[in-house]
């Protein structure tokens, strides 16, 4: 059996070469490192603009937005008016800028903040409550403080660039997924050329026919990610886990590919259907970049424990469980998905004659 499942999958290491899959794998990982080393931005954080007038007769806000441009510290930029013209001009150049209009004597006693109307109120509040905080020692309030500890002082993990951050998703979407589409085109070519009626009266299995194929496309895996990594964030990086949960994912997304292109007589006929399963399996990128949204039908999918176990290996944050839980999760799926591809497979394609 470890015989017959080596040679097959040198045969489908062999069939990737010469039908350039290969080529395209390392083009396509060759790309991910221009965008992500020339053309995705480090920083993608946009400071709002906003609109100050300050009336008052000591111009108190006006010095201390002054002092905060100065001195670095501004979260937002600041243009200064000094008449209701100035400042309606200035509000209708840009449709996100907001506006405060600062009315009283010495201290401010009165703020007007000018909306755009596409404001949520969530973003509407923070700012009101930032406004009170900052503008509260001005007119002799105290300052609000909050009692705080931090657990582990100096361990908090740095966070990464906003390119380097999108690592993940890019080598989910090449090496994670790449079963799906040429694990496809690979399985149709075989069947169109009759490998697969030869196939049947061989010593071989079922089993070792799809896992040399999945396993196949799992070290195609390893090559676009290995060309990514090397390139983008080099050598110091958690190589076992980032190339152990790569393959091990690659290996069962091809395995659900297999079962659903097995349904299908051509590779026109399931095209639907693969794009469809590769949006479903794209879903946990949702999650990434909005952690609130973890709908437990969605944790489940394969390609979920796969998305945060590469985050954890690219940028640790000491959060090991992260990385045994999703090998784990990976390991069950595939020894659950295996038996029923076998079984999809001997009902569907040995009971025909393919």
């Amino acid at each position: 059996m470890v015989h017959r499942f080596l040679t097959l999958t040198a045969k489908d290491l062999r069939l990737i070469v010469r039908g350039h899959m290969l080529t395209v794998v390392v083009a396509v990982a060759l790309i991910y490192v221009g965008l992500v080393n020339f053309v995705v931005p480090e920083d993608v954080i946009v400071k709002p603009t906003v609109v100050l007038w300050d009336q008052t007769t000591v111009q108190s806000v006006r010095r201390l937005f002054e002092a905060a441009v100065d001195g670095g510290a501004a979260d937002a930029e600041i243009i200064l008016v000094d008449t209701e013209a100035a400042f309606e001009e200035a509000m209708a150049v840009h449709g996100n800028r907001l506006g405060l209009r600062v009315e009283g004597g010495e201290t401010p006693e009165r703020v007007v903040v000018t909306y755009q109307g596409h404001e949520n109120p969530e973003v509407r509040r923070l700012l009101e409550a930032s406004l009170r905080q900052q503008l509260g020692p001005l007119r002799g309030e105290a300052p609000l403080t909050f009692a705080t500890e931090t657990l582990q002082p100096g361990t908090a993990p740095e966070r990464p660039p906003f390119n380097l951050s999108l690592l993940p998703i890019l080598i989910f979407t090449e090496a994670g997924m790449i079963g799906l589409l040429l694990a496809a085109a690979l399985f149709y070519s075989e069947k169109t050329e009759g490998t697969l009626r030869a196939y049947r009266v061989t010593p071989g299995g079922l089993t070792e026919y799809l896992l040399a194929k999945s396993v196949a496309m799992g070290l195609l895996g390893l090559v676009s990610t290995t060309i990514v990594t090397l390139f983008t964030v080099g050598l110091d990086v958690n190589w076992p886990a980032i190339l152990g949960v790569v393959f091990l994912s690659a290996v069962v997304v091809t395995l659900v590919t297999l079962v659903a292109a097995n349904m299908f007589q051509t590779i026109s006929q399931f095209l639907f259907t693969g794009v469809l399963l590769n949006l479903v399996l794209a879903l946990p990128t949702v999650s990434y970049f909005l952690p609130g949204f973890a709908p437990v039908w969605l944790r489940w999918l394969p390609t979920y424990p796969m998305i945060f176990a590469l985050r954890e290996a690219y940028f640790p944050t000491g959060a090991e469980a992260v990385l045994t839980g999703a090998v784990g999760q990976i390991l069950l799926t595939l020894v659950v998905v295996l038996p029923l591809a076998v079984l999809a497979f001997r009902r569907r394609l040995i009971a025909r004659d393919v």
